[in-house]
């Protein structure tokens, strides 16, 4: 499989011209950007949640960072929890395990996308297998993601020292 047989199908319902991105196999996306040798900017990554009420929501931002939960929850007022990898297998059945894209409403799940994607030349979303990326243009991104709610999700960069969190900007290193 190259690409998921749901999001393909959003693709071509949207008339969204992508380019298919082959790599070695991966197990995240974090690694699919190294892999590809993308920067980690571009690559969107899927965070997928459930409210206490029940109601899912997909959280897209860049595979560089962490999600900042305690601005997700202030930005839709409501808590969320993230779903287990169980119940992820039961909703993305034709995706392997830890390959989802991240374009939730292919699989008529609510999104919020992190603005930070919204600026990027190209966006670089996970196919549904380890092997590919979609590679989608800054325009025809914007264009599929006009009606989805965005805002500033990013929380810490993945890798970063829990200490760098406590550098103040008039610190420096000699």
């Amino acid at each position: 499989m190259a690409i998921a047989m749901s999001f393909n199908e959003y693709l071509n319902e949207h008339d969204v011209d992508y380019q298919l991105v082959k790599h070695r196999a991966t197990r995240s996306s974090l690694d699919s950007s190294c892999s590809a040798h993308l920067p980690t900017s571009q690559v969107a990554k899927a965070v997928v949640l459930q409210s206490t009420d029940g109601e899912y929501l997909m959280a897209t931002l860049s595979v560089g960072h962490r999600l900042n939960i305690s601005q997700l929850h202030q930005l839709t007022g409501k808590q969320y929890h993230l779903l287990s990898e169980i119940r992820l297998r039961d909703i993305f059945t034709d995706c392997q395990q830890g390959a989802i894209p991240s374009i939730g409403s292919a699989y008529k799940i609510k999104m919020i996308v992190d603005d930070a994607l919204l600026n990027a030349e190209h966006v670089y979303i996970e196919a549904g297998d380890h092997r590919h990326l979609v590679k989608i243009n800054h325009q025809q991104y914007a264009k599929l993601m006009s009606s989805i709610p965005h805002g500033d999700i990013s929380g810490r960069v993945i890798g970063s020292p829990k200490w760098v969190e406590h550098l103040s900007s008039a610190w420096t290193l000699a």
